[in-house]
């Protein structure tokens, strides 16, 4: 129904029947022509294909498990070789430090039997009677 025909039912109850009538039986009439009225089944088909249109722009959780994946892999390598890196740095300090120590162990044993050859050896010979 259009608009005018509308317009002129409305005036024609208006007369007959009075304004409320009129008012009311409008009111129950559908305002525009029931092929242009939006049924729920294609409010739902238009809504489904525009929702699947959307959610095709998003990330799946597999290609989110995948991607995260291969980030958290990117990172892991990174950090091993940052350790890597510390440990060599540590070891090698560790080693020159041995090193250090070795030598420091060695003059001090020197010194000690240096000591003993000649303070100990001395006396114990005297002791024993060898060297009077």
């Amino acid at each position: 129904m259009s608009e005018q025909d509308r317009a002129r039912l409305y005036a024609w109850l208006r007369e007959h029947a009075g304004e409320s009538e009129a008012e009311y039986l409008m009111s129950c009439l559908a305002p525009a022509p029931l092929s242009d009225l939006v049924t729920k089944d294609y409010l739902d088909a238009t809504l489904d294909k525009k929702l699947d249109a959307k959610l095709a722009n998003y990330v799946t959780k597999d290609y989110l498990d995948a991607t995260l994946a291969a980030e958290l892999a990117k990172l892991d390598a990174k950090l091993d070789a940052k350790f890597d890196a510390k440990f060599d740095a540590k070891f090698d300090q560790l080693a020159a430090q041995r090193a250090e120590d070795r030598k420091a162990n060695q003059a001090r044993h020197y010194w000690l039997v240096g000591i003993w050859l000649s303070v100990g050896v001395p006396i114990w010979l005297g002791g024993v009677g060898i060297i009077a």
